[in-house]
């Protein structure tokens, strides 16, 4: 926005800044001066400051390409009659161009002032940027920072990324991340199945960092990832910044949203199995001083999938709208519609005919074990929120991000239940399931950030509070048997009955707060600490008797010491914890204790400076606590005495030059379970897991490669 500033404020703007050189994608119409400068200042991310006054009745020329700002500065002023000259502060002044010696003598007048101020980086944690490589993130800290300052390990996969690989799921995009197993039930369309360190982070999402849940094994959602700009990966607990949640960390999708310069993209997809797709991504300004902006994204798919009977048809659509009535003020609007409609919840095949070969051979991969006509997969979701942030000062900064979602959802699946003695007729069961899951998520916080001395600050408090309701009615009925190699539907009536009938409510409240203290510029330590409330009640309306309820309260903290070494070295170590607590009761009748975890990290990180590559390295020993098991003299009950120990080493890289981009990453996992049940107390069983795999992405201008090595688990 254009200011005639007072001068206080300009004095705290001088104050901070820098002569910024790293070069920005800039695409600049030909326009007036002041609007010019507008655009300069979103495309860039830095904040510029001007007297219309100094602008008015000038025009700039067109600027596309790669330019740092002050070149950019430059290139708009030609022809202007103005020109830039540095201040002993590193920010700029524009002065009246000096005359022609044989025309004139006269001395340059001075004129108001342009500042540009702010960041060193470019580049924005919620933002597009060009390439693999990310430099900051949101998700370890809630504050747009440095990925070499975190005090955890973090990986981000690009929209670049994304589109180069052409994902089609959350899971494809996690393909080349070190410690994940992204697609552990195969291609299933009920949620992204997501493994971290060796635990399912379950139907846990977090979009835009708000959370997202489900309490049913069908109320998850594949989010579609067309409308993502990038996913970020935080491993590890994660409670104090989050509340309650699965050990092995978070997956934090962040929406796309309006750019800082125009944007028209329309797509199609043909492929495999006739699948079609249109898709379109559309962002511009919707006034011409840049204070409303929009984006669309969109897509319709229709496609057969692998296996006889099934679709995988999809509608999705995602409209954003921003309101920046100045630099210091940013409100973005936040809405998305999909609607995914498939043949059948869940395909599983036997294991002899899949994986080994019975006296028939194997299954054909396309066989549908279901009901034709009878299994089916619907479901629709919207959500609507915003993010609001606004600046006071230099040091406090107000945000508050909410999210509503509703989804529904209509499934029925008919599926394996054994093999027959004859290995090709297999007795099958049928079961439906219908489920309405409302979240309302709200989080709070403020940021301050100061100095004294060689400290700096920076300090988020908050208060994060979730509403989640959860209804479901699951049917279940004998669907009959099946001959798995010559299939014949049809033959046994399916009379699905009721069999559950569930609500179910849950309430979190949490206050958090953090600091991150940075020393002589060094070194970086993170502290935090948690308060949780949760309140958990299901309500069986089948069986009232069985309804129940219970309250939780958890305190979770955090320490993290970062070291930032001029040659792009930043080795770090942290301890971290976790709650989620667990509803039900033993056959006594006590309820459960919250399941913790608890983890101890060292990690280093190598990012040489002005180049597009990040190497990481993490060892971790991560233990999850109160773990429940059956009760072997009850077997309908469980106990909770059982501990879960994952260690590992986790190795990723990402770097880019010219055309090529190669990928990497090593896992070695292991995991040691200690079960201790109420008749063998001193009996212990430990198993270990070990999974290694290699990736390699290679990219050359429009051809990619992307082999898997030495993959095993």
């Amino acid at each position: 926005m254009s200011y005639t500033p007072h001068a206080t404020l300009l004095a705290l703007l001088l104050a901070g800044l820098t002569n910024t050189v790293q070069a920005v994608e800039l695409d600049i119409p030909s326009q007036a001066l002041d609007k010019a400068l507008n655009s300069l200042a979103h495309q860039s991310g830095e904040r510029i400051i001007f007297s219309t006054g100094l602008t008015e009745n000038k025009k700039a020329p067109a600027l596309k390409g790669d330019y740092n700002v002050r070149q950019a500065l430059e290139k708009l002023l030609n022809g202007s009659g103005l020109e830039l000259k540095a201040t002993p502060g590193g920010g700029y002044t524009l002065v009246k161009a000096a005359p022609v010696p044989e025309q004139s003598h006269a001395e340059p007048q001075m004129m108001p002032e342009v500042s540009v101020a702010g960041r060193t980086e470019q580049e924005r944690a919620n933002g597009k940027i060009k390439g693999y490589v990310a430099k900051r993130n949101i998700t370890a800290t809630k504050t747009d920072s440095d990925i070499l300052e975190a005090p955890q390990s973090v990986s981000v996969i690009t929209r670049d990324q994304m589109t180069m690989q052409a994902v089609q799921s959350v899971g494809e995009a996690l393909r080349y991340s070190a410690g994940i197993v992204a697609e552990s039930n195969g291609p299933d369309p009920r949620a992204d199945t997501i493994g971290v360190r060796g635990f399912s982070i379950g139907r846990d999402q977090y979009r835009d960092g708000l959370r997202n849940y489900a309490f049913s094994n069908q109320g998850g959602t594949v989010v579609e990832p067309f409308g993502l700009e990038r996913v970020e990966v935080l491993r590890g607990p994660s409670s104090i910044l989050y509340g309650q949640g699965a050990p092995g960390g978070i997956v934090n999708l962040v929406s796309k949203r309006p750019t800082d310069k125009p944007l028209h993209e329309v797509g199609v997809v043909l492929g495999q199995y006739d699948r079609k797709q249109v898709n379109g991504d559309f962002s511009d300004y919707l006034t011409e001083d840049g204070t409303w902006s929009y984006r669309f994204a969109g897509l319709v798919q229709d496609s057969d999938t692998q296996i006889d009977h099934v679709k995988d048809d999809r509608i999705y659509i995602a409209p954003s709208l921003t309101w920046r009535p100045s630099d210091f003020t940013t409100l973005t609007l936040l809405s998305d519609y999909q609607k995914n409609d498939r043949g059948q919840g869940y395909q599983a095949w036997p294991r002899l005919g899949a994986l080994v070969n019975s006296r028939f051979g194997k299954v054909s991969s396309s066989t549908f074990l279901g009901e034709p006509g009878l299994d089916k997969y619907e479901q629709e979701r919207y959500a609507l929120g915003y993010q609001f942030e606004h600046i006071f000062n230099q040091t406090f900064t107000f945000r508050q991000n909410l999210r509503y979602q509703r989804m529904t959802t209509d499934a029925i699946s008919t599926y394996l239940r054994a093999l027959q003695a004859d290995q090709r007729t297999i007795t099958r069961e049928a079961g439906g399931n219908e489920e309405e899951v409302e979240n309302l998520v709200v989080d709070t916080h403020v940021q301050a950030k100061w100095s004294h001395g060689d400290f700096e600050h920076t300090v988020v408090a908050g208060l994060d509070s979730q509403r989640l309701n959860n209804d479901q009615r699951r049917t279940f009925a004998l669907a009959g048997t099946l001959d798995i190699y010559a299939p014949v539907y049809g033959r046994t009536a399916i009379n699905l009955v009721e069999n559950a009938n569930i609500e179910q409510r849950q309430r979190q409240t949490g206050l958090y707060l953090q600091d991150q203290i940075k020393y002589d510029g060094k070194w970086v330590a993170t502290l935090g600490g948690r308060k949780d409330w949760t309140r958990m009640e299901t309500d069986n309306l089948r069986t009232p008797s069985a309804s129940s309820s219970q309250k939780d309260e958890a305190e979770t903290w955090r320490a993290g010491l970062v070291y930032l070494a001029d040659n792009g070295l930043s080795p770090y170590a942290s301890y971290t914890e976790s709650f989620l607590p667990v509803i039900g009761t033993t056959f006594a009748g006590s309820a459960f204790k919250p399941e913790t975890g608890k983890q101890y990290e060292l990690g280093l990180r190598f990012q040489p400076k002005d180049s597009q590559t990040l190497y990481t390295a993490a060892l971790f020993d991560l233990r999850r606590q109160n773990v429940t098991t059956q009760d072997t003299q009850n077997p309908n009950f469980l106990l909770q005495q059982g501990e879960v120990r994952s260690r590992g080493l986790e190795l990723e890289a990402k770097t880019q030059w010219d055309a090529w981009s190669v990928i990497g990453s090593y896992t070695y996992l292991l995991r040691s379970p200690k079960v201790i049940t109420a008749m063998h107390k001193a009996s212990r069983s430990k198993a270990k897991i070990l999974t290694m795999c290699l990736t390699i992405q290679l990219r050359c201008g429009w051809i990619t490669a992307s082999p898997r090595l030495g993959c095993r688990g």
